[in-house]
């Protein structure tokens, strides 16, 4: 008999072992790295930052309730993250029609 399917630790889909350790360590090397740059004035640290966590939400669930937690207690971030999944959801989807009318033109 198969085994019974486990579901997805994160977001993304289900990926090795090997894969997932390599993520969740370039997430973090991202963070320490956005880390460092914001206290040092040689390199830019928002865009290592913002990557790493990206990442690190994406596939690791500790992350994901931390965000929600701070979702939760700050209203105002609350709305802002809908706004931006909202403006992401609508750019998608016009994305797509734009590519399906294009292929159906062709």
């Amino acid at each position: 008999m198969s085994e019974p399917q486990r579901p997805s630790r994160g977001l993304g889909r289900r990926r090795g072992r090997t894969a997932r350790i390599a993520l969740l360590t370039l997430g973090w090397i991202l963070l320490t790295f956005g880390f460092i740059g914001g206290l040092l004035p040689v390199i830019q640290g928002w865009p290592f930052g913002v990557a790493g966590a990206a990442i690190l939400y994406v596939e690791s669930r500790w992350v994901q309730r931390k965000v929600r937690r701070f979702r939760q207690r700050n209203p105002k971030f609350e709305r802002t993250w809908l706004k931006a999944r909202a403006w992401l959801r609508e750019r998608r989807r016009a994305r797509r029609a734009r590519e399906a009318s294009a292929a159906t033109r062709r």
